[in-house]
């Protein structure tokens, strides 16, 4: 993961790091809040497929079809939409039917 994906999951989406059901029973935007404080940059980079590296993605989504799940939604957190699923659809995708 690059410094500055890991700042930009990290920036938007640090409930990812929340460990167990913790991210499921919470009733509040605010509860979200308090508990992402647990979450640290490097427990997300651990975490995530993030940046360029076709691999890393590629491998995360082979252990879930290894897992036997037969559907996965993947998510672009942050800016360059269109460049996220242009390299999904020209890069990662054809690795993995």
């Amino acid at each position: 993961m690059t410094p500055s994906a890991r700042d930009t999951a990290y920036r938007l989406w640090p409930n990812d790091g929340l460990p167990g059901e913790l991210a499921q029973v919470l009733p509040t935007p605010e509860h979200f809040e308090q508990a992402a404080e647990l979450v640290t940059k490097e427990m997300l980079a651990a975490d995530i497929p993030c940046g360029p590296d076709v691999d890393e993605h590629v491998e995360a989504i082979q252990a879930y079809a290894n897992a036997g799940f037969d559907e996965l939604y993947v998510n672009q957190i942050g800016p360059e939409q269109e460049a996220f699923f242009a390299a999904y659809r020209e890069h990662v995708l054809p690795r993995c039917r």
